[in-house]
């Protein structure tokens, strides 16, 4: 049965309103998935170009349709540092977004732990695209979460009295604190092995499709603060 007729053999069963939201659903789905072709063209565009002479090939910016999808991506409508709206930069090796304050403070950490890019004025790799789609904020908040990394974590862990939590704790220690741990590190490495994966895959066709592919396990159990 064509998609077409499946949609008809639902419609009989059901209501106006849920009839009307499947119609809502259907053109949601299309434009996801024509948004997800035109990212994907953007992305073939670049690599079927003959490499450089410096043997990367770039865009000039961050690809159009590829923000989109970037910018749609739960919790990547925040920093996912502080929380500040529309965040504008990029930490390239977990695949998250920054605001300006907070890519300052990645930046300080040096680029073996955090590649700091600008969403919309720097030139962008290939691998390094790939890498935003693959990752996200929400990704790298439960991850963080997950190992109690969070910055309310962090400050139990440093101790009951808050008045010395207050001198000990900020936002910029916070982030070296977390993006210095071996749990970090290794969420860095296996984004790095996951990307790679989807570079040689072929055709970019979405994070679904991509997730299909033999996945590294983000699920490291490190002591977090060594």
């Amino acid at each position: 049965m064509t998609p077409a007729a499946t949609l008809e053999v639902l419609r009989v069963s059901l209501s106006t309103d849920e009839e009307e939201q499947l119609d809502d659903d259907v053109e949601e789905c299309q434009l996801e998935l024509d948004l997800l072709e035109l990212a994907s063209r953007e992305i073939e565009q670049v690599r079927n170009q003959p490499p450089p002479l410096g043997g990367i090939r770039t865009f000039q910016k961050f690809p159009r349709a590829c923000l989109a999808i970037l910018k749609n991506m739960e919790g990547n409508q925040r920093c996912v540092d502080c929380g500040d709206r529309d965040p504008q930069w990029a930490a390239v090796s977990y695949g998250a977004l920054l605001c300006l304050n907070c890519s300052g403070h990645h930046r300080s950490l040096g680029v073996q732990v955090s590649c700091v890019r600008s969403v919309l004025m720097d030139e962008w790799s290939l691998e390094h695209v790939l890498n935003m789609l693959e990752g996200g904020n929400a990704q790298l908040t439960d991850f963080f979460s997950r190992h109690h990394l969070s910055e309310e974590a962090l400050m139990k862990r440093k101790g009951a009295d808050e008045a010395t939590q207050a001198k000990v704790i900020n936002k910029s220690n916070v982030t070296r604190l977390r993006y210095k741990t071996k749990a970090a590190l290794f969420y860095r490495q296996q984004m790095a092995l996951h990307t790679a994966r989807v570079v040689k895959a072929g055709p970019y066709r979405g994070r679904e499709m991509s997730r299909r592919l033999k996945q590294p396990r983000l699920d490291h159990r490190h002591s977090n603060l060594e």
